[in-house]
């Protein structure tokens, strides 16, 4: 078996959709390159190459989580059209401060 790869051959998924729908909330510009996709993910220690970033976004955007649009002769722009998931204890948190004053530290 090679690496990366799980018992039947396929290729593991090592970055999850809500981790690189994560990187677009961090980042300051809502419109970032499969390259600042694969550095912001690295931030956040996970590693995947170009093409693997690339091939996701566009996996993703076939469910409506991305789009994307040309913006040069071989540049992509893509951008979050969902936020990522909140964690589970923070949904918690968030659920439990419902309806009360208590927003100031999450």
């Amino acid at each position: 078996m090679s690496q990366g790869r799980d018992d039947a051959g396929r290729f593991e998924e090592t970055v999850t959709e809500q981790e690189i729908l994560k990187v677009f909330d961090y980042e300051d510009d809502p419109v970032l390159t499969a390259s600042e996709v694969v550095d912001g993910l690295r931030r956040f220690g996970k590693h995947i190459t170009s093409e693997g970033v690339r091939n996701r976004l566009e996996d993703m955007d076939d469910k409506g989580l991305v789009s994307r649009k040309k913006i040069g002769a071989r540049a992509v722009g893509w951008w979050a059209e969902v936020a990522p998931e909140l964690d589970a204890e923070t949904a918690e948190t968030v659920d439990a401060r419902k309806g009360t004053d208590e927003w100031s530290e999450l």
